[in-house]
């Protein structure tokens, strides 16, 4: 008795790889967001309201950059919602040319969307750099020479070398999401490549299976990354940074922080109630799938601050 040969899929394309465009997010979560807080308050240690503003410009810059790099997880979900749709229409043996060329547009799109998150780390490791060097300058000047500087502690050294370290590493995450983005790119160029050449039933329940999996783990990522963003820009009280204080007592924030956040999670449930309504229908009728780490984050974390940019960025205008 022969063995059953290994399933192959001519027409369909596969998913992009998930590592990268995750992992875009634990960097920001654990380094940039906890290692920036740190040298902010270190700088608030010293009441001086110089450098305080210098690192304040630095945060907003870093919330701007960083961003950049969260929208590439948008275009990826974008694309995960787009090839569904292909997905969707082989299964009721409708044309599929129209839907790829949707496709191929996002995919595109994600090429350019990463050149500019590429940008915007070189942007951001050059705003840091300037920072430290300028505070360091200023307090040397200030204070009995010899003396340490806020930011020239140990602690503080090692936070400002591993968010430099971080942006490398992010630099190469957005390498390998581009080369994701290009090859889908690459493949999908033909419109009409499907149609010419319709898989088999089996092929495409296969395939929707690997994009449910891609779908699952990078939906709304970019969500909890502005998230991130916003409390790199205004911290929270509830938002330690480091390890340390996450078992400390939560203090009552004042009265204006605490309308803001209640009127701020209801125009969050309002923003994104539907924003996947087209995709349930793909969903199976299986049991519910594990939730991913980061959304169980995303649940436990202040979403003080976190805005949904909903209009189209300077990179998806560009095609």
């Amino acid at each position: 008795m022969t063995s059953p040969q290994p399933l192959v899929c001519t027409s369909l394309h596969l998913p992009p790889e998930l590592k990268p465009f995750l992992r875009i997010h634990e960097v920001s979560l654990h380094v940039f967001l906890p290692k920036l807080d740190r040298l902010r308050l270190a700088l608030e240690a010293n009441h001086d309201p110089q450098a305080i503003n210098i690192f304040l410009v630095t945060r907003k810059v870093s919330r701007e950059e960083i961003q950049k790099s969260f929208t590439v997880l948008h275009i990826a979900q974008r694309v995960a919602q787009e090839y569904f749709r292909v997905l969707e229409a082989l299964s009721e043996k409708k044309p599929t040319q129209e839907l790829l060329v949707e496709v191929n547009l996002e995919a595109r799109t994600g090429v350019e969307c990463v050149k500019e998150a590429q940008q915007a780390m070189t942007v951001f490791r050059r705003e840091l750099e300037s920072a430290v060097s300028r505070v360091t300058a200023m307090m040397n000047n200030k204070y009995k020479k010899g003396s340490k500087s806020s930011l020239t502690s140990t602690e503080n050294t090692q936070a400002v070398s591993e968010v430099l370290s971080a942006i490398d590493e992010c630099n190469e995450l957005l390498k390998q999401c581009h080369n994701q983005f290009a090859e889908l790119a690459t493949h999908t160029q033909d419109e009409s490549s499907i149609d010419s050449n319709p898989p088999s039933e089996e092929e495409i329940e296969l395939m929707r299976a690997k994009w449910q999996t891609f779908y699952d783990n990078i939906r709304d990522v970019w969500m909890h990354g502005y998230s991130i963003t916003d409390q790199i820009l205004m911290p929270t009280s509830d938002n330690p940074p480091d390890p340390s204080g996450k078992h400390k007592s939560r203090k009552r924030g004042p009265l204006w922080r605490i309308l803001f956040q209640r009127q701020d999670k209801r125009d969050l449930f309002r923003s994104t109630s539907g924003i996947t309504e087209s995709l349930d229908a793909t969903r199976s009728n299986g049991p519910a799938p594990k939730v991913p780490f980061w959304r169980r984050i995303y649940q436990r974390t202040d979403r003080n601050n976190s805005t949904l940019h909903t209009l189209r960025y300077p990179c998806m205008e560009a095609h």
